[in-house]
C-alpha cells in the first residue's frame, strides 16, 4: 500500500512538472534553431565570388595598369596594331635633296622662246629622290608682271611631264593675261611651297630653267616698215663725222709724206 500511495504522488509530481521542462526544452531548441538561421544569413560571400574581384586586380598589375584586365587587353590589341604600321624612311641628313632635270625641250639647245597662244611641252625626270611625294604643282613665274600662273596642280609623280595650252589658257584671281617676258618653269611638292628649304632625299623645289613669250605682230610690207629703233638723225650725223675724221688723217698722211721726200739729202 505505501509503496502504491509513493508511485501515485509520483506520478502526479511528474505531471505537474512537465509542462515546464518539455517548455524549456522546446525553447532551447528554438534558441539553438534561431542562432543557427542568424549565423547563416551574416555568414559572408563564398570564397569563390570575393576572389574574382582579386584575380582582375592581379591581372591588371601584371599588365603594368590598374585598369580591369579586358581595358588593359583593349590598349594593348591598339599598341600592338600601331606598331604594325609602317615606320617613316630614314633618310641620312649628308644626302643631297632630290631634283629635277628637264627633258623637254633640250636644254643645250640655247634659249626657248614660245608664241604665247601655241601649245608648250615640258618633260623632266626626276633624281637622287627616296622619298618621294604623291603629286607636284608646276608653275610659271613671268619676271615682267611679277605673276605666277598655274600650269598644272596635284600632278601625278609618275606622269613626268605636262603639256601647257598658251591659246587657251585662262589666268585666274584676277590676273593679267600673258605678257611678254621671260618666264621661269617652278615644280614643287604639292603638299610644300615653291619657296620650301630642301630636304634630304626630299624632292627640292625646282625653279632652274627660264624661258621666253612673246607676242607675234601681223605681217607688215618692206614698203611700209618702220623701224621703232631706228633714228635716221643720228645715222646722218655719224656719216657726217666719219667723213670728216677720214678728210683730217688722208691729209696728216699726205703732208708727212711730202716732208719726208722734201728733207731727203
Amino acid at each position: 500500500m505505501h509503496i502504491l500511495r509513493s508511485f501515485v504522488l509520483s506520478s502526479f509530481f511528474l505531471l505537474n512538472i512537465s509542462p515546464y521542462v518539455l517548455g524549456s526544452v522546446d525553447a532551447g531548441q528554438n534558441y539553438r534553431r534561431q542562432a543557427r538561421e542568424t549565423s547563416e544569413t551574416s555568414e559572408p560571400a563564398p570564397a569563390s565570388s570575393a576572389s574574382a574581384p582579386q584575380r582582375t586586380t592581379s591581372l591588371a598589375r601584371a599588365t603594368g595598369s590598374d585598369t580591369p584586365a579586358s581595358q588593359s587587353t583593349g590598349r594593348n590589341g591598339a599598341s600592338s596594331s600601331a606598331t604594325t604600321r609602317a615606320k617613316a624612311t630614314f633618310v641620312d641628313p649628308r644626302l643631297p635633296p632630290g631634283g629635277v632635270a628637264i627633258q623637254t625641250p633640250v636644254t643645250t639647245s640655247g634659249s626657248q622662246y614660245y608664241k604665247i597662244g601655241q601649245k608648250i611641252t615640258f618633260g623632266w625626270n626626276y633624281t637622287s629622290l627616296i622619298v618621294s611625294p604623291s603629286a607636284v604643282n608646276v608653275e610659271a613665274f613671268c619676271s615682267g608682271n611679277s605673276q605666277t600662273y598655274t600650269i598644272a596642280q596635284n600632278l601625278s609623280i609618275a606622269k613626268p611631264s605636262v603639256i601647257w595650252d598658251t591659246g587657251l589658257f585662262q589666268p585666274q584671281n584676277g590676273q593679267p593675261p600673258l605678257a611678254m617676258g621671260t618666264y621661269t618653269l617652278l615644280i614643287y611638292d604639292e603638299k610644300s611651297a615653291a619657296t620650301a628649304i630642301p630636304v634630304a632625299g626630299n624632292l627640292a623645289p625646282f625653279n632652274g630653267f627660264r624661258f621666253g613669250m612673246y607676242t607675234p605682230r601681223p605681217y607688215t610690207p618692206l614698203a611700209d616698215f618702220e623701224c621703232p629703233t631706228c633714228d635716221t638723225s643720228s645715222a646722218t650725223a655719224l656719216d657726217t663725222v666719219a667723213i670728216r675724221i677720214l678728210v683730217l688723217f688722208s691729209t696728216l698722211f699726205s703732208l708727212s709724206f711730202g716732208l719726208f721726200f722734201t728733207f731727203l739729202p
